[in-house]
């Protein structure tokens, strides 16, 4: 009888133990976000809500951890939902919210994925237009609802809507954005439905239904998490491709999803992009996360040719117009990684948007290792580069290359098997240069083999400085 007391105490305090750690609430410091959207290299790729990569090996379970991590932190960021091991908790009516859960165990997660990938962001999605059946009471006073009390589900993706311009919903999600930045699992928000010209969710002709103007409420909603959260966290909201200027000060980027057409991407549509990303760029606060959201070509493998152009397109669009991220994959299903983006091209050193020699739709940007390139002139160009490189894609290597339209090629700096140290002091300065522009003409030291030491010399030895 002792025996089975002893047994059953022992077990009653690890049931104890257990239900205390399980809804331990997550409080914990956030490493610095700077440095690691600051120090990472290019390409640089993101993923939402999905993390499978067809071409890598899948286990039974594409939940498995080890095959979970692998995938996700591919990518510099990942846009999702609750880490893994947490939930929400919301108190009366949804205004007090926290996260809990396993939070010891959460955070030794979260730390693996800092090891794989040290510049690895992870964003929490801000659900404040709809949600699911479940997520929150029928009687929860922010539902939308029509004028005989029904809950009103959107006819697109199924939630149910939220009237996100109540007070009271307003209060909630504030809480909610809190919750997620005393978490130091995550790194941000996401916003998603976010246009500040027309109204968000339902058709207009149910604006009427809200409590109050949708574009001034998510102005208001934002404005208040920016200031309940500070600036050591990142928020970045779908604006497709339009200008957010009331947004601008309280985000850090946008999530530009972008939509195929029946025939593909037009000529004027991929030009709204590139303005887009220019925009958002200059204009939303530091640090800037901004992420260009591409649809792949349906019905056709991944890594089809088109594809694989498409996919070139789009990451050169997005090297040579932005510091930032990129998602190409089919419109809701799995994702690929491409060889493409295996390409280190360091970190930009050129200024965004760049014509190479005025051709209009011919873009160039120069990295520490190479250069990236972006055509849609409307044919093939001929680009020279000051030294030997080797296009990623096509394998060649050579200071003259042609870029077909609608593609784009990273191009990376090769050795030249004589030191770009001209004098040998252990540093490449001033002087190297000088030795080299007294050498001008002659056949030494002809830096890119190219049989004669000219001005393309001396570029070399000033980007090395």
């Amino acid at each position: 009888m002792k025996i089975n007391m002893r047994y059953f105490l022992i077990v009653l305090c690890l049931c104890v133990a257990t239900s205390v750690y399980t809804e331990e609430i997550c409080i914990i410091d956030r490493p610095p976000i700077v440095e690691r959207i600051e120090n990472r290299t290019y390409p640089s790729t993101f993923v939402s809500m999905e993390h499978v990569l067809l071409n890598y090996p899948r286990p039974d379970s594409i939940w498995e951890w080890s095959y979970y991590k692998e995938m996700l932190t591919h990518h510099d960021l990942f846009v999702g939902g609750v880490f893994r091991g947490l939930q929400w908790r919301f108190g009366p009516e949804g205004s007090k919210v926290v996260a809990v859960g396993e939070v010891q165990h959460a955070q030794y997660l979260r730390n693996q994925l800092q090891e794989l990938n040290p510049n690895f962001l992870f964003l929490a999605t801000l659900f404040h237009y709809g949600a699911a059946p479940d997520v929150y009471p029928e009687d929860w006073p922010y539902w939308l609802r029509d004028k005989s009390g029904n809950r009103i589900q959107d006819e697109g993706y199924g939630e149910l809507l939220i009237d996100y311009t109540h007070p009271g919903a307003q209060d909630h999600f504030v809480q909610r954005a809190i919750a997620i930045a005393q978490c130091g699992l995550f790194d941000g928000i996401f916003l998603d439905w976010w246009n500040e010209e027309e109204p968000q969710g339902p058709p207009e002709t149910m604006g009427d239904l809200y409590h109050s103007n949708q574009a001034d409420a998510m102005i208001s909603l934002l404005r208040r998490i920016r200031e309940a959260v500070g600036d050591n966290f990142i928020i970045i909201a779908n604006t497709t491709t339009y200008k957010s200027p009331r947004s601008a000060p309280y985000l850090n980027g946008a999530y530009m999803e972008t939509f195929r057409g029946s025939n593909g991407y037009s000529l004027k549509y991929l030009i709204e992009i590139e303005n887009a990303l220019s925009w958002n760029e200059e204009n939303l606060i530091h640090p800037t996360v901004n992420g260009l959201d591409v649809q792949a070509i349906p019905n056709e493998p991944l890594n089809s040719l088109r594809n694989q152009q498409q996919a070139r397109l789009f990451t050169t669009l997005s090297l040579t117009h932005s510091n930032g991220y990129v998602l190409y994959k089919y419109v809701d299903g799995d994702g690929y990684w491409y060889p493409f983006w295996d390409a280190d091209l360091g970190r930009p050193v050129g200024e965004k948007a760049q014509l190479y020699e005025d051709q209009e739709g011919l873009f160039i940007r120069e990295f520490t290792n190479g250069w990236a390139v972006y055509n849609r002139s409307g044919e093939a160009q001929e680009i020279s580069l000051p030294l030997q490189t080797t296009g990623v894609a096509s394998g060649i290597t050579s200071r003259t290359h042609t870029v077909p339209d609608l593609d784009g090629e990273i191009y990376l700096k090769q050795e030249t098997g004589i030191s770009v140290d001209v004098n040998g002091d252990g540093v490449v300065n001033i002087q190297d240069l000088v030795i080299v522009a007294n050498a001008l003409g002659k056949a030494e030291p002809d830096l890119n083999s190219d049989g004669v030491v000219n001005i393309q010399d001396l570029v070399i030895v000033a980007n090395a400085f």
